[in-house]
């Protein structure tokens, strides 16, 4: 098969239709790289405009945060979705977009749909719970629409690699001063100070530990595929380690584990190289709580929250199980502090064993579509007698993507997302295994196709104690990675051996697999 109809025709000058999508891949990118910087700086720049009130009779503060810089990264969102389908249609690129990752997300688009329409949410709810899971493909869609070279990545995340060191630098400035850092950048929540865990620029510890986590992961990923690594790069690379450690994030730091472990079994070498950076980012981690009161007793309540949380479970609570030789009992009521992921997921389990097939619907259960509709979600009656327990927890979500899918979607949405993220990560394992053709050997295991993997293990792990793949940063850096990583692939099986044919037409041929990217040579690529 040729590489596209178009390379049929003669080298003459880019038609118009190749201008102009050459000119709207240009404006994907701009905002792509927008949109990166926007997702990073929201939460700091709500607070920096929002308005502070006091409520006397309940004693506490109440911070107003503006809502359009949410509204912004929506818009954003929306005209990358528009123009990428422009460009699909412009360059007639429409196959390159059926790939059975393609077909996957389809079919688990379908799926969210029917949890949610038959089981109580309406269109409007339903579409927008559906918006939430799958907002972050938008982006990986419009980096596949952009195409864009190595100089072109390298523009977009330029503000992002700034921001990395930036988040960087103030998460050691808190973790060295204190509140006074944190206060220095506007921040009125001292949640997280009090217990000298760093957040810099964003809101919560753990969306900066998955920010410096990705970088970490892409300086690894780069260090695997080089004869020598430089001794400033190195020191580059612990000191974000460094960093991440400020922020106490223990599942940004086992993510890291996962992924490198990973990267050592498909890369089958640099072992040593892997092991250093894995033994900095571990001994920064386990050094921060070594070295701070606050961070060693949050990590000896968690533990011990989740020890009581086993021995009391959820729905236990009136059983004889509570007695004062219990160390962790509460001895006014009886009963011990638990860790709540560990009471959710026991209460998640038996919910869906009551339906186990669609759920109980997308925008229902546990997520920020649910807040939204219902701050008081977990009083439905469906979830208990009394509800979805959140056992004195203010947070709008439960902290468990895959409870939350697991829950609202049942067994069919479980599987099927898995099975999309499968399609995600095989065209990048297929190639960095390698084939038996001579040809795959000149890309096996790129650097961004190890990025690629790693991230896709990351978000696995790191989404079994967090909301990350739904919630507003992660998923935009997750397939910002993911898209550079098919990209760099397609590009590189666009440079495949020219075959002659019998009538003497030279023709550059491409894999014909449907699970693999791609590359298509269109006007504005002539």
């Amino acid at each position: 098969m040729v590489l596209s109809r178009d390379a049929e025709r003669d080298d003459a000058a880019p038609s118009a239709r190749g201008r102009l999508t050459r000119w709207l891949s240009g404006v994907l990118l701009v905002l792509l790289s927008f949109l990166l910087v926007e997702v990073v700086l929201e939460a700091w720049v709500q607070t920096l405009f929002s308005t502070t009130t006091v409520d006397h009779a309940a004693n506490r503060t109440i911070e107003d945060l503006p809502p359009w810089p949410k509204q912004v990264k929506n818009a954003v969102y929306l005209i990358l979705l528009a123009i990428t389908a422009l460009v699909v249609v412009i360059s007639n690129r429409w196959r390159d977009f059926t790939t059975k990752a393609d077909i996957a997300v389809v079919v688990l688009g379908v799926i969210l749909a029917l949890a949610g329409l038959t089981n109580g949410s309406d269109l409007s709810l339903t579409a927008q719970a559906g918006y939430v899971y799958l907002r972050g493909v938008i982006v990986f869609y419009a980096w596949r629409a952009a195409r864009p070279g190595k100089k072109q990545i390298r523009w977009v995340l330029t503000p992002v690699a700034v921001l990395v060191v930036l988040n960087a630098v103030v998460a050691l400035l808190q973790f060295l001063f204190g509140m006074n850092a944190y206060l220095l950048l506007g921040w009125n929540n001292m949640t997280w100070a009090n217990i000298n865990r760093a957040h810099a620029f964003m809101d919560h510890p753990n969306h900066l530990g998955h920010f410096l986590t990705i970088a970490l992961m892409g300086l690894l990923c780069w260090f695997v595929t080089k004869e020598k690594v430089g001794w400033k790069w190195w020191l580059g690379f612990g000191f974000l380690a460094l960093a991440m450690s400020a922020t106490q994030s223990r599942e940004s730091a086992l993510g890291f584990l996962g992924a490198a472990i990973v990267i050592a079994i498909i890369r089958r070498g640099k072992y040593a190289v892997i092991a250093v950076a894995t033994a900095l980012v571990l001994v920064f981690s386990v050094g921060q709580v070594a070295i701070s009161d606050e961070n060693r007793a949050e990590l000896e309540r968690r533990l011990g929250g989740v020890l009581s949380a086993l021995w009391l479970p959820s729905g236990a609570e009136d059983d004889e199980f509570c007695v004062e030789t219990n160390p962790n009992c509460d001895k006014d009521k009886g009963i011990p502090e638990r860790e709540v992921r560990v009471l959710y997921a026991q209460q998640g389990v038996k919910l869906f064993f009551e339906r186990p097939v669609l759920g109980y619907g997308i925008g229902q259960f546990g997520g920020i579509a649910a807040y939204t509709a219902d701050p008081k979600w977990y009083q439905d009656t469906r979830f208990g007698p009394e509800g979805f327990q959140l056992y004195g927890s203010n947070e709008k979500q439960v902290d468990s993507f895959w409870l939350h899918l697991l829950v609202e979607t049942g067994l069919l949405g479980v599987v099927a997302y898995l099975t999309w993220i499968f399609f995600l990560a095989w065209p990048l394992l297929r190639s960095s295994w390698g084939d038996r053709r001579e040809r795959w050997k000149q890309h096996r295991a790129g650097p961004t196709t190890l990025w690629g993997i790693a991230v896709i293990v990351f978000a696995g792990l790191v989404a079994v104690l967090s909301p990350s793949l739904e919630d507003p940063v992660f998923p935009a850096l997750l397939f910002t990675v993911l898209g550079i990583s098919w990209v760099m692939l397609s590009r590189a099986q666009q440079q495949e051996p020219v075959a002659v044919t019998s009538t003497g037409t030279a023709e550059t041929a491409v894999s014909t697999d449907t699970d693999e990217p791609t590359a298509r040579r269109t006007d504005d690529e002539k």
